[in-house]
């Protein structure tokens, strides 16, 4: 049983029409008219619901659908809306307490359909000596198929018994004579996992997270084909979503997979032949070349919202225009796109660089750091950048460039790859405050840049929507009223880096990054 709700799956030697006659054999009953059920269960392409506890369902029965949102765990239904067609994203639905929930999950990606159950479902009442009934037996026949798929699988049958208010003694009764004289097996899972299952698909079986476990001595270029092969996994799973627009987290997973094979590519060298290294870290610089006008516009369309809301209210509708140019361009960009991602050049680079993963090296004089155990290049060239990020950071003072801050930023994005890449070999009680502390000092540097890189890009996109007459007097008033306060958010994120980056630098921080990551001096000697 799910959290004590009564529900059970019959045993393989038996069915539901053994269920029933035993029934009829011992209480007082009558059948309900037979109904079909058809459910397609929906999630986001990397599970964001499931991973939040939360299925959602389109049922269809007796000419009623309705959008069902349920706990995963008990199966209770936590909020239904009727509605003829599922929305794509959580902004599309209702206002109300179901969109809120779906929405804290689900952000900006769009729902997907992920696995169709139907069923025949048959209603028994079981009454007392008074004709009343005490309990409601349901008995459901599955099957589940892919969705667009005609190939089906039957699913164990399921046999769930529905309260009568005041009657709890009469179905605990029940329950226990289907538990010991039937036999039958309380339900391990809902119905949407086992479905899954039955189609083959693991829940929550895309993440973009790192998760590695070599040991300290394996082989630098093992443990390197290793990282690599994951994020090639994880950039080929994006293509297709990518090309066809689904939502734009498909690009973006696929330009974060591509930004870490060229940081791992750059940061661990003397491991791979350096002309194999030079050809695939430009192949994958044309990828995140050709991916970045796309993206670019996704991130001004998602950060819209927020542009108007910075605005007063009495000059928001003079955005307007703003958002049909930045629409038009993206889709232009979109079309670009996904001709380049279909090209056979990304074909060849992702197979050329799969089987080059996959190929044993046959080199007579293998490259420097290719034997040497992973712990040891992975502390070296951590501990590297470690040190030129404090050396740079403690030099930035107000009156400093701004380049210098993009500068520090880089090479502070190359320590947390590098870390995140290999902080399974360190103590995580210890390495995972650092990754946080880092991603703060990012999230400081990021917003510096990304506010001075989206001002001057309005300032572009103002002066093209006055020469395609895109633009009246009023939407350029207002694009300039909102590119001065991203300047201001920027001169206060400027303020506080100081304060930032010396959280970064304490003298705490030093030791546990000398402790982690920096060689002994005997230890040196001794190599």
């Amino acid at each position: 049983m799910i959290n004590g709700t009564l529900e059970f799956l019959v045993p393989n030697d038996s069915d539901l029409n053994s269920v029933e006659r035993y029934l009829a054999s011992r209480h007082h009953l009558a059948a309900e008219v037979q109904s079909a059920c058809t459910r397609i269960h929906y999630d986001s392409f990397d599970w964001r619901l499931y991973g939040a506890g939360l299925g959602l369902e389109m049922e269809k029965s007796r000419g009623v659908s309705r959008l069902l949102l349920r706990e995963l765990m008990t199966g209770e239904v936590c909020g239904t809306l009727f509605l003829r067609e599922l929305p794509g994203f959580a902004w599309e639905f209702p206002v109300g307490p179901c969109r809120e929930r779906i929405a804290k999950s689900l952000e900006v990606r769009r729902l997907l359909p992920r696995v169709r159950t139907d069923s025949r479902v048959r209603v028994l009442r079981l009454f007392n000596e008074d004709e009343k009934t005490v309990v409601r037996v349901v008995l459901e026949s599955s099957t589940c198929r892919e969705p667009g798929s005609r190939r089906s699988r039957p699913l164990p049958p399921r046999v769930r018994l529905l309260a009568i208010k005041g009657y709890d003694e009469a179905k605990t009764g029940l329950c226990n004579e289907l538990l010991g004289e039937m036999g039958l097996q309380p339900v391990p899972e809902p119905l949407l996992p086992a479905a899954l299952a039955g189609i083959g698909v693991a829940a929550g079986g895309y993440s973009t997270k790192l998760r590695f476990q070599f040991s300290p001595g394996t082989r630098t270029d093992a443990s390197l084909r290793e990282i690599h092969l994951q994020l090639l996994d994880t950039l080929e799973a994006n293509v297709a979503g990518a090309r066809a627009d689904i939502d734009s987290e498909f690009l973006h997973d696929l330009r974060v997979a591509t930004r870490r094979t060229r940081s791992a590519l750059s940061q661990i060298k003397g491991v791979f032949p350096e002309a194999a290294t030079r050809k695939f870290r430009d192949a994958f610089g044309w990828i995140g070349q050709i991916t970045g006008p796309t993206r670019d516009m996704d991130v001004y369309l998602l950060g819209f919202p927020a542009y108007r809301a910075s605005l007063p209210e009495r000059v928001r509708a003079d955005l307007e225009p703003l958002q049909d140019f930045l629409l038009e361009h993206q889709r232009a960009e979109q079309r670009l796109l996904a001709k380049r991602l279909a090209s056979p050049h990304l074909r060849k680079i992702l197979k050329e660089w799969r089987e080059f993963l996959q190929m044993q090296d046959l080199s007579e004089v293998p490259p420097p750091n290719a034997a040497r155990p992973i712990r040891e290049v992975a502390s070296e060239r951590i501990y590297r950048i470690y040190k030129r990020v404090l050396k740079e950071g403690q030099v930035i003072v107000p009156e400093t460039p701004a380049q210098a801050l993009h500068e520090l930023r880089k090479n502070c994005k190359k320590l947390r790859y590098l870390i995140e890449f290999f902080q399974h070999l360190y103590p995580k009680r210890t390495v995972g405050p650092l990754v946080r502390e880092i991603k703060v000092l990012l999230d400081n540097l990021g917003s510096f840049q990304d506010l001075e890189v989206q001002a001057d890009k309005l300032r572009k996109f103002a002066r093209l929507m006055l020469q395609e007459q895109r633009a009246n007097a009023d939407t350029l008033v207002t694009m300039g009223m909102l590119v001065d306060g991203l300047l201001r958010r920027q001169r206060q994120v400027r303020s506080e880096f100081a304060t930032t980056f010396a959280a970064f630098a304490t003298a705490d921080n030093r030791r546990v990054f000398r402790s982690l990551f920096a060689r002994p001096a005997r230890e040196k000697h001794a190599a």
